[in-house]
């Protein structure tokens, strides 16, 4: 059997109840059905605790930026009438870059110009770094399995509250943010050319700067 990552290389159903589910096993929890609707969990059970926290790892960990929910150098048009640019509800960030357009910020889900106080946007268009949420059957399996075990080691110290129990949980949770991070740095091929809008670090990986991806790869 193929593997990456040393991870087998088999169909996974990539889904907000499979997180869960993973949740509950961690505390020894029988597992729902695949197709059970998670809106129907009742409130203050340990499946609605799982859901809320699965949800706020999903938030926490894509809105630190990584190579598959970024897109560098995102042409943002104003509309033509209002001249105001809305920010698609997925985007959790917006990097403007330090060059003239640092001037700019998101307020109230629209771009804000700063230096002429206003939301209606004269240029013509405006570059950012953008860092979007992307859905669980989007992620790659080592982004997905990051999200999942750490979800779990999460609610099983919630729950159960014991260092102990958590040992196993823990060390999947180390071994899958090593793919991702490994993952990450494969993708990247950092060379010192700086295409991208924003200068700043993006997910820690960088000491200064953020450089362009023309690498092995002949982007």
């Amino acid at each position: 059997m193929a593997t990456v990552n040393g991870i087998a290389n088999i169909s996974l159903n990539k889904s907000l109840m499979d997180m869960i589910n993973k949740c509950l096993l961690a505390i020894g929890e029988i597992p729902y059905p695949d197709t059970f609707d998670t809106r129907e969990f009742q409130m203050g059970t340990d499946a609605e605790t799982a859901r809320r926290l699965v949800e706020d790892n999903m938030l926490g960990i894509q809105s630190q930026g990584w190579f598959f929910n970024t897109d560098y150098n995102l042409e943002l048009v104003p509309d033509a009438i209002s001249k105001e640019i809305v920010i698609d509800p997925n985007i959790v960030r917006l990097d403007f870059g330090i060059t003239e357009n640092n001037r700019y910020n998101v307020v109230r889900n629209k771009v804000y110009d700063y230096k002429n106080k206003t939301t209606q946007i004269e240029a013509d268009k405006i570059i950012a770094d953008a860092v979007s949420i992307v859905d669980y059957d989007e992620l790659p399996i080592e982004a997905y399995l990051y999200i999942a075990f750490k979800s779990a080691r999460m609610f099983q110290q919630k729950v159960i509250g014991s260092l102990e129990t958590d040992s196993f949980t823990m060390r999947d949770e180390i071994q899958a943010l090593s793919d991702l991070q490994r993952l990450q740095l494969q993708s990247q091929d950092y060379i010192l050319s700086n295409q991208k809008a924003s200068t700043r670090t993006h997910n820690g990986y960088l000491v200064s700067g953020l450089y362009g991806s023309k690498g092995r790869r002949g982007f």
